[in-house]
């Protein structure tokens, strides 16, 4: 068992071989699939975490929490390197783009923003040398982000009821997935990219032309 308490930010490696999750003691843990055993636990984080992702080569993760912080970590020694941002408000979600090393991040302030994993030079001190773009404001708090499969959208969603899809390199919205009648707490995207999913408080699943926003089906 890793934890009495919930978990939060689950997220497979690459390769499928481990699981990291967010807890609400602080830490990430990291478990061998096949065998269920922790590999590590990282204590980096000051409050909560609830998010977490890997890096390409499965040998870094990423994690962000209430401490406003998306912080870079050795995923097998658990020693953590820096923080990748410059402390805002408080992070609740996080993905990776599929073939870079670049996250995106977002919570309480409702602005997604898009950073390099990696800074030319190492600092410990949160900074925003590797921010590439931050993308619009949202109508509500951030809970929920996917980076596209082909890696041309990035997928925003939360206490809005809305999912809004926008173009990785240039941040411009491309569509608006509307429907929903609460907020947001997950989405996703079809392994072609082609459609995103999203699920939240009023109970439904809900699929999305990725390209036009529209609405394809809805159930339970």
């Amino acid at each position: 068992m890793l934890t009495g308490d919930t978990v939060f930010g689950v997220s497979l490696s690459p390769d499928g071989t481990r699981v990291a999750a967010g807890c609400t003691d602080n830490t990430v843990r990291i478990v061998d699939t096949a065998s269920g055993k922790e590999l590590s636990k990282m204590g980096a984080h000051e409050n909560w975490v609830l998010g977490t992702v890997f890096g390409m080569d499965g040998k870094r993760i990423v994690s962000v929490g209430r401490d406003r912080s998306a912080k870079l970590t050795d995923a097998a020694s658990g020693a953590f390197q820096e923080n990748v941002n410059l402390l805002r408000g408080e992070l609740t979600a996080i993905a990776r783009h599929p073939s870079k090393e670049i996250v995106v991040i977002g919570g309480d302030e409702r602005v997604p923003y898009v950073y390099m994993m990696d800074r030319p030079k190492n600092m410990k001190i949160a900074d925003d040398t590797t921010l590439l773009r931050k993308l619009p404001r949202q109508d509500g708090a951030i809970a929920a982000l996917a980076w596209s499969p082909d890696g041309r959208r990035i997928a925003v969603a939360g206490a809005a009821p809305e999912v809004n899809l926008y173009d990785a390199e240039t941040g411009a919205l491309v569509a608006q997935c509307k429907g929903h009648k609460a907020g947001i707490y997950t989405v996703a995207f079809s392994p072609d990219s082609t459609v995103a999913a999203a699920a939240g408080f009023d109970g439904m699943v809900r699929l999305y032309d990725a390209a036009t926003g529209a609405l394809k089906k809805e159930f339970v």
